[in-house]
């Protein structure tokens, strides 16, 4: 390739290419390093999960809210993501986000051995109900006439509204995961309840004795002489005895509540919450696949800067 270019091209050429090599280079590892996590991580049972960070692959069950319905399908459904683009009036390619959302309600997941309850929030979740159509309004329930022509996981209804301009169309974007999907997740597994952390009996009836004393009048009323301002040392001992009963109720309750397992994010740079109904091997492949996307595109930018930088010395 034979380039003939001065110095201003030659420099915003070089920083076109390093910030392309480096958007590059960054997805890459992104992509990479979540085709590890996929591939390393042993798919663990519910039931005997380790606590810390693992894979679960099982079906979702409704949360104990019950099932959540789309904004803008209304389908049932135990999370969501969507949102209303306008397409502008002078460009027809060029839309605006009117607005969006997510749900972050928490669902299950059974896998035959046990129920885990999973936690959305910050997650990356790639869904198979993936949903694309345009209409005429921001609400796609006040659309007039639908064409709807389906694909393999994607469905466009084309809607017209008589006197509407077409300048004002809207696109609705919605991505859904349904009850009894099968689910892949990889996050941090903890389970609560039967006896797990739960305080011992001095430390329960010191922070009940500290929450009483918040409200001093209160305690008075309860348990000191009628008038009187302070506790004696006597209502005092009646005041821990009486701590020391409330802490072994709330102790014993504790201790009988059953095991809660729960999915969520880590919080870790490089350990994401990843959750997707795309089969596992898919997954791996569609990682794998853009990791090396990343380093074609890579590649050729380097070369690409190499010509420049070529071109530069024989100009």
């Amino acid at each position: 390739m034979n380039l003939h270019i001065d110095q201003q091209e030659f420099w915003l050429g070089i920083i076109v290419c390093s910030a392309s090599m480096l958007a590059a280079a960054w997805f890459m590892f992104r992509h990479l390093r979540r085709y590890r996590l996929i591939t390393d991580t042993p798919t663990a049972l519910i039931r005997s999960a380790p606590q810390g960070y693992v894979e679960i692959i099982g079906h979702v069950v409704g949360g104990e809210g019950g099932l959540l319905e789309a904004p803008l399908s209304g389908r049932p459904c135990v999370w969501y993501r969507y949102r209303v683009d306008r397409q502008s009036s002078s460009r027809k390619n060029r839309w605006s986000s009117e607005h969006r959302g997510t749900s972050e309600q928490w669902f299950q997941v059974d896998d035959g051995t046990g129920v885990c309850l999973i936690d959305p929030a910050k997650a990356e979740i790639d869904a198979v109900q993936h949903r694309v159509w345009y209409g005429n309004t921001p609400n796609p329930n006040l659309n007039t006439t639908t064409h709807t022509h389906t694909g393999s996981f994607l469905t466009r209804p084309l809607t017209i509204a008589a006197g509407i301009p077409l300048g004002t169309r809207y696109r609705y974007i919605e991505t859904l995961i349904l009850e009894h999907e099968k689910v892949y997740a990889l996050g941090t597994f903890q389970t609560v309840g039967g006896g797990r952390g739960v305080a011992n009996i001095e430390q329960l009836q010191a922070q009940i004795i500290r929450d009483w004393k918040a409200n001093y009048q209160d305690l008075l009323i309860r348990f000191g002489t009628p008038g009187a301002k302070l506790l004696s040392d006597t209502e005092w001992q009646n005041v821990r005895d009486a701590a020391r009963i409330e802490a072994q109720k709330q102790r014993q309750a504790s201790l009988d509540l059953p095991d809660m397992h729960t999915l969520s994010n880590p919080g870790l740079p490089g350990h994401p919450l990843l959750i997707s109904t795309q089969d596992e091997e898919k997954l791996v492949k569609r990682f794998r696949f853009r990791a090396t996307l990343c380093l074609i595109y890579l590649a050729a930018a380097l070369w690409f800067c190499a010509e420049l930088l070529t071109a530069s010395i024989y100009s």
